[in-house]
């Protein structure tokens, strides 16, 4: 329950950072800009992080809670 609830706090942050900053909208295959959250156990984490150890996929699921 704890890391659904961050997983669902970090989403909303970085949904509202990317609607204040006015670029065009990623297409599917578009490599995505650096970004940080915190992880389950409150570790802040970067994307630059995760890219330089292996390919990343970026997956947005849209559940029905």
């Amino acid at each position: 329950m704890k890391i659904l609830l961050s997983v669902f706090l970090s989403l909303i942050a970085a949904l509202t950072i990317a609607a204040q900053i006015a670029k065009p909208p990623l297409k599917a295959g578009d490599k995505a800009p650096d970004f940080a959250l915190a992880n389950g156990d409150g570790k802040l984490v970067t994307l630059s992080e995760y890219i330089a150890r292996a390919p990343v996929v970026i997956i947005f699921y849209r559940g029905f809670w």
